[in-house]
């Protein structure tokens, strides 16, 4: 009985290395596309950083030091007829602004953001990586008396109207 286990399985393989051997030529696996570069990738981005600068409601003007921003500014957003920024020139450190407000005779308070953009230091990639910091800018509500520049039909008077 031990032949022919033997015999059995070398027909057995035989027939696997004929079956492995013969037919069609054997199929080459495709090579997977190459990527194409994104003609605008999106940069890495730096810190987002907040500040908030209160004004008072007289015509003001005032200046700014950019915390945790740590080189020159190199994008400002961000404007209202109110407001002007302006950036002072930067040496080195910290970079500053400065803010300057019309005196605001409303009875609303004013709020405007400015968005600046600096350079991150730790940038190393051939992007440049960009620190974001947001400034609010409010301007505080008007507490003389007197007539609402914006609105001025609404303001009590016992006069009558011309």
């Amino acid at each position: 009985m031990k032949p022919t286990i033997k015999m059995l399985s070398a027909i057995f393989a035989a027939a696997l290395t004929l079956t492995a051997c013969g037919g069609e030529d054997p199929v080459e696996p495709t090579p997977p596309p190459t990527p194409t570069p994104d003609p605008d990738p999106e940069p890495p981005s730096g810190k987002y950083l907040t500040m908030t600068c209160d004004m008072p409601a007289d015509a003001s003007e005032t200046t700014v030091t950019l915390s945790g921003l740590t080189s020159e500014v190199t994008g400002k957003s961000g404007s209202a007829a109110w407001l002007t920024t302006t950036l002072l020139p930067y040496t080195s450190g910290t970079p500053q602004l400065t803010v300057t407000c019309q005196q605001n005779l409303t009875t609303a308070e004013r709020l405007q953001d400015v968005m600046l953009l600096a350079r991150s230091q730790a940038s190393t990639t051939k992007y440049e990586v960009s620190d974001t910091l947001v400034l609010t800018v409010r301007q505080t509500v008007y507490q003389g008396g007197g007539v609402d520049a914006d609105n001025p039909n609404d303001t009590y008077s016992d006069q009558p109207a011309f």
